[in-house]
């Protein structure tokens, strides 16, 4: 019998997604307990099969955990859908989207309940087979299912999955004491007057670009990974984040950035200031990953340097503060990372996150979630 206790969202997101014939997607926020849900949507209806498709390895390990404890099955009960595309009836299947997208053409023949996590990312091209699976119920989880720059949402996931039936944001969580009290504090810098002056005649060299090509334009997308680079590698950027790890020594730490390099720097002169210091980025082993994430989660490093590898789907809710060292524009990037930090863990109270800016775009965009966020998180600004 599943051991948990549904939240109250959870109750009512299933009734829904009852009342819209077992289709649909849920969009949660980071943390809100959307793994949790899905299992009780599987419990409910109880199909011949069920298969639970992730963006990455390490959300299948996740699911893979959540969904024996749940059910209260052995590991080996569970199937794994790996190269070999074998698929068990009568049990959950988890696979990568990669996989997924190859198993569509193998199990015609088989409907099956088709969950699909982060359901953003199955709109690519790239990964859209895994929707053409055929079904008895489906489910798609996102904390963001909207997605920029196409219409992704509405041409593939709706049709595939069902129209977005519930949603549970911040304010909600906060409500519930889902996630912790939080407040943002922004820091606006300046670049050094070289990287400034780069930084300006890209801006110009963008305009146009855009002008003469497009936006979508190979030469444009390439003026603007150039210039997001000359605003990342701001070594100002870097010292004010070594600023604020020393201004709260002690306290359980993520910086996110963008840049490995700018990690691996990081990295050694926390190190070499005696901080207790980690790294963790897609160019270490998965081994090496998984050791600094247990150091970090046991408390035998206060601080952990990250190059977008714990965006989406890792779990460290014993973080109490988040420097948001370099980010993109996207907002889905943004939300991973709070998500990161406001979860509850037992003592905490609140959590706190500093993101640093030096630019007008990065500053119109906190401005713009300042406004979103009025009355549920404390946003503060300041100068570097």
């Amino acid at each position: 019998m599943p051991k948990l206790t549904p939240r109250g969202w959870q109750v009512a997101a299933l009734a829904e997604w009852e009342r819209a014939n077992h289709r649909g997607i849920v969009s949660v926020v980071t943390g809100g307990g959307k793994t949790i849900f899905a299992l009780s949507c599987v419990d409910r209806i109880r199909p011949i099969a069920t298969l639970i498709v992730v963006p990455t390895a390490a959300l299948l390990e996740q699911w893979w955990e959540e969904a024996a404890n749940y059910f209260d099955l052995g590991l080996d009960e569970i199937n794994i859908v790996t190269g070999s595309l074998r698929f068990r009836l009568g049990t959950i299947n988890i696979a990568v989207l990669n996989t997924a997208a190859k198993l569509a053409a193998k199990i015609e023949q088989h409907k099956c309940f088709l969950i699909v996590d982060e359901c953003h990312k199955a709109a690519s091209e790239h990964f859209r087979a895994a929707l053409q699976i055929q079904t008895t119920a489906s489910l798609g989880l996102s904390a963001t299912p909207e997605r920029p720059y196409d219409e992704g949402l509405k041409d593939v996931l709706i049709p595939a999955l069902g129209p977005v039936i519930f949603s549970y944001d911040y304010g909600d969580a906060l409500r519930d004491g889902v996630i912790v009290p939080f407040e943002l504090r922004n820091i606006v810098f300046d670049l050094e007057e070289d990287r400034q002056a780069e930084y300006d005649k890209l801006s110009k060299a963008i305009a146009r670009s855009i002008s003469q090509h497009g936006t979508e334009a190979e030469e444009t997308i390439a003026l603007f990974l150039k210039r997001a680079r000359v605003l990342n590698l701001s070594l100002n950027r870097i010292r004010l984040a070594l600023k604020l790890v020393a201004a709260n020594r002690g306290k359980r730490t993520l910086i996110f950035h963008e840049d490995i390099e700018a990690c691996n720097l990081i990295h050694a002169v926390l190190s070499e200031n005696g901080v207790r210091a980690g790294v963790y980025h897609s160019k270490m082993t998965l081994r090496d990953r998984a050791v600094m994430l247990r150091q970090y989660r046991k408390g035998e490093i206060d601080v952990l340097v990250t190059c977008r590898a714990l965006d989406e789907g890792f779990n460290v809710p014993e973080t109490e503060l988040g420097i948001i060292a370099a980010s993109t524009a996207t907002r889905r990037q943004r939300i991973q990372r709070l998500g990161r930090v406001v979860r509850p863990a037992q003592g905490k109270t609140g959590a706190l996150i500093y993101t640093l800016v030096a630019t007008g775009p990065e500053i119109q965009r906190l401005k713009e979630e300042e406004a979103q966020l009025e009355n549920i998180a404390t946003v503060g600004w300041s100068r570097a």
